[in-house]
């Protein structure tokens, strides 16, 4: 629904009488806001040209090409950029070693030393034993040449082709020979072949201990290792000055910056710590167990494990080779490979599904996904060493995107925290109909907390939320899928729990209204829901039915307490104008506003006094834990007997010996009333109209968005040529832009018209097709109703023509044979019923 304040386009007509869709006026092309929201629309264009869009246009194409000349720097400087990465994620764990000395009063220097000497020890004493561990391995294999044999002789069948195979592969290599040499005769014609002489240059072996290549290749590591320990070196001893540096470096807010520098070093660290913890926990166990099983240089593979799962992904699957291969090589059998591969996959289970999640828990803050992608992003930059580093490094840009404005896009890629909270979450998934994982996302909430805790918590600030968003730019579309989605969420929370099906054992004591919207509504829903479970005979129940004149308004006489629901954040005049009703019908009751997003200051008992109200609350949990104390202490249980029941009844409610009890309502009275409400609510217009033809003469209206107009109430037939009659005659959907404007509805002084020159309308049909009654929007000149929305409307009117039906139905059953003057449904089909102009 929307409001265009642009002057009205004449309105015309069409011949074509069963249109689904008519209009009276043309204004597709006009800009359209919503109606009721006070708010800027922001278009990408206005009157000076293209420039309000050209600054973000330029923004984007240049954050590409720092990106991209970022990612090409890093490429062309691997050479130094590898040690500089590497030296400085020793230092995040050498530096609490070196901290740890200096709290012994040690100096600086002499700490950074003495840490570097024992660092650089234990690899080299590590580098010994492999280098003896492999010696060893390398003079035993060749003895165990005949298994290895004798294993590759077991698998052939197994991998050589089957008969039928060999037989197609014998057949295609004489195809290939006949035409290789048809080929041959072509093009040789009558010469005959000569024979060719090949000559074979035979080259001296070259000698030598070793390549050149192999040389220089290990004096490109060698040096590479000696930059990474001395720029290790300076990074422990200088590492105050390089920490204010960077911050001067990073500018800003230095707050931010060092808040940034500590974040990205804990959590490095942390990670780095828990990762070598995790890694000898894995190599330990798998160096006994081959030690166990008997696989040679057990040590050697458990150790080249351990190291090797620094690589994510790649590296333990590399680590459980070589024991496969040995085990493969020594054993005479099969039982050593089963074994060890039984060994490999207890340990991958153990390590992946318990021990990691337990250890690393939230330690790096960047997602599963994140690290996958940014492992083959560093690998294809930085080949194997990009991948030790690539976790780091990624917990470094999450940090660092968090408090960094420009860079917080890299906190939302990559960081494992969610991006929406959980109301935020809910809203999404509900207006973009994904009902089913609202519905999961619901039940996992109740499942881990309670009910309470998710009404309180989620679904009613999701509710909050909704209702700011709606002066928001949200659509028809959005606001039907939120509403339709949140009452079949509230309603599968109700089966689940069994309230829905159980009901009231008696009769209600509370009472759970919403003021005015649909959401109101809801947010009655979760609070009677609440109630219930709690052991309160609490009910949800529409506004209209407990208004005068609401032909479904009940006559309970235990009622204590009338619970107002709304999430306006001002709603003293709609509360006072309600207040007023219900005090008339509901003397016995006290009056509370649950006010969701009311202010502090509107629950103090002056303000409480103002709006006609006992008392004002706020937060679902304290209301549900105060109620029976209030209630036990203000309204003290009643006796049933005679005595006690008199003085609580109103009037109207005592009926005498002799009079005819009353006659239940159909409960599609109710349905239908909240679901025009709901109408309203979606196509964001204050009144929204149901009219039906039912048994009797005239039609049964209800209106939502008018309070003297409440409930169900029957009038004279619709004139022929009134909006509504035009409807019901069979015209289709129906939208005026300015009804007042235009002859035909001169005469159109209904109070549904008055002040709403703008009328959408849609016909209610039965499952044969005929009109039985119309749904229609009501409001101000200047609204638009689009084509998705109008086709929404049309689908809105045709989800109620079941339920009309039923309500029909059921008052053809409790109608008197002689008050049935009206039509039958099935003669409904034109205009010639009129009688009062509507």
């Amino acid at each position: 629904m929307s409001n265009n304040q642009t002057p009205a386009v004449p309105p015309h007509t069409t011949d074509n009488a069963q249109t689904s869709d008519r209009s009276d006026s043309d204004r597709s092309a006009s800009p359209r806001r919503p109606t009721y929201a006070a708010h800027t629309i922001h278009t990408p264009f206005t009157s000076e040209g293209a420039q309000p869009v050209m600054p973000g246009v330029q923004r984007f194409v240049l954050s590409g090409a720092a990106i991209a000349l970022g990612i090409l720097g890093l490429y062309a400087g691997q050479s130094l950029l590898i040690p500089l990465a590497l030296a400085a994620l020793l230092a995040f764990v050498l530096d609490p070693l070196v901290t740890w000395l200096r709290r012994w009063s040690v100096p600086r220097g002499v700490a950074v030393g003495a840490v570097i000497t024992v660092t650089l020890a234990l690899i080299a004493g590590a580098g010994v034993m492999t280098a003896q561990q492999v010696g060893e391995l390398g003079r035993e294999l060749p003895t165990h040449r005949q298994n290895i044999q004798k294993k590759l002789r077991d698998l052939r069948p197994a991998l050589v082709p089957s008969g039928a195979t060999r037989e197609v592969a014998r057949l295609m290599g004489m195809v290939e020979g006949e035409f290789d040499a048809a080929k041959e005769v072509l093009q040789l014609g009558d010469k005959k072949p000569t024979a060719r002489v090949t000559r074979v240059a035979v080259e001296p072996e070259k000698q030598g201990p070793i390549t050149w290549a192999l040389l220089t290749s290990l004096g490109v590591q060698l040096g590479t290792a000696a930059l990474v320990v001395i720029l290790l070196v300076f990074m422990l001893l200088q590492r105050r000055e390089l920490r204010d540096r960077l911050l001067r470096l990073m500018g800003g807010d230095l707050h931010l910056m060092a808040d940034a520098l500590t974040e990205s070093a804990a959590r490095v660290s942390r990670y780095l710590l828990v990762q070598v913890m995790v890694n000898l926990g894995y190599g330990l166990p798998m160096a006994l167990g081959l030690w166990w099983i008997g696989v040679p240089g057990a040590w050697l593979w458990g150790g080249l494990a351990a190291v090797l799962r620094f690589v994510p992904y790649l590296g333990p699957a590399v680590g459980a080779i070589f024991p496969l291969v040995m085990a493969f090589a020594v054993d005479p059998g099969w039982s050593m490979v089963f074994w060890t591969v039984g060994l490999i996959a207890t340990l991958e289970l153990i390590s992946n599904n318990i021990v990691e999640p337990l250890a690393y828990g939230g330690s790096t803050g960047v997602s599963p996904l994140a690290v996958l992608i940014s492992a083959a992003f560093w690998a294809s930059l930085w080949g194997p060493m990009g991948l030790v580093l690539a976790t780091p490094l990624t917990v470094c840009l999450v940090v660092i995107g968090r408090h960094l404005a420009p860079l917080r896009f890299l906190d939302v890629l990559l960081s494992s925290e969610p991006v929406f909270d959980e109301p935020t979450q809910l809203y999404h998934r509900l207006i973009s109909g994904d009902f089913d994982e609202a519905e999961d996302l619901a039940f996992e909430r109740v499942k881990h907390g309670s009910l309470m805790g998710f009404y309180n918590d989620t679904a009613l600030p999701m509710l909050a939320l909704a209702h700011r968003q709606n002066a928001q730019g949200a659509t028809a579309a959005h606001r039907h899928r939120l509403l339709a989605g949140t009452a079949r969420m509230v309603e599968e929370l109700r089966a689940d729990d069994g309230t829905a099906a159980a009901g009231l054992a008696s009769e209600p004591t509370l009472l759970c209204v919403g003021l005015r919207s649909e959401m109101d509504a809801l947010s009655a829903d979760m609070l009677a829901h609440a109630f219930v479970q709690q052991g309160r005979a609490a009910l949800a129940v529409p506004m209209a039915d407990l208004m005068e004149g609401a032909s479904s308004r009940p006559a309970w006489s235990k009622v204590q307490t009338i619970h107002l629901c709304t999430l306006s954040a001002t709603p003293q005049t709609q509360a006072r104008q309600q207040c007023r009703r219900l005090r008339r019908l509901w003397p016995q009751a006290q009056l509370h506003l649950v006010g969701w997003c009311v202010p502090e200051a509107l629950t103090t008992p002056d303000q409480a006094q103002a709006m006609g109200v006992d008392a004002v609350s706020t937060q679902l949990q304290a209301l549900v834990d105060q109620t029976p104390k209030q209630v036990a202490a203000n309204h003290p249980p009643e006796d049933d007997g005679p005595a006690n029941n008199t003085g609580a009844r109103r009037p109207a409610e005592t009926a005498s010996p002799t009079s005819d009890p009353p006659q239940p309502e159909p409960p599609q009275l109710a349905g239908l009333a909240r679901a025009v409400q709901r109408a309203a609510d979606v196509f964001g217009v204050a009144v929204a109209s149901l009219t039906l033809k039912t048994p009797g003469p005239g039609v049964r209206c209800v209106m939502a968005g008018m309070p003297e107009h409440t409930g169900w109430r029957t009038e004279a037939m619709p004139a022929p040529m009134s909006p509504v009659g035009r409807v019901l005659s069979g015209e289709g959907t129906l939208r005026l832009s300015d009804l007042h404007s235009d002859p035909r509805h001169l005469g159109a002084s209904h109070a549904m018209y008055r002040h709403r020159g703008f009328f959408a309308g849609a016909p209610v049909r039965d499952a044969a097709g005929r009109v039985v009654g119309v749904l229609a929007l009501h409001a101000p000149v200047g609204n638009t109703l689009d084509t998705a929305e109008s086709s929404l409307l049309a689908q809105l009117a045709s989800d109620m023509g079941a339920e009309a039906m039923a309500l029909i139905g059921a008052l053809e059953n409790t109608t008197a044979p002689d008050e049935q003057q009206g039509p039958t449904p099935a003669a409904w089909s034109g205009p010639g019923e009129a009688c009062t102009p509507a």
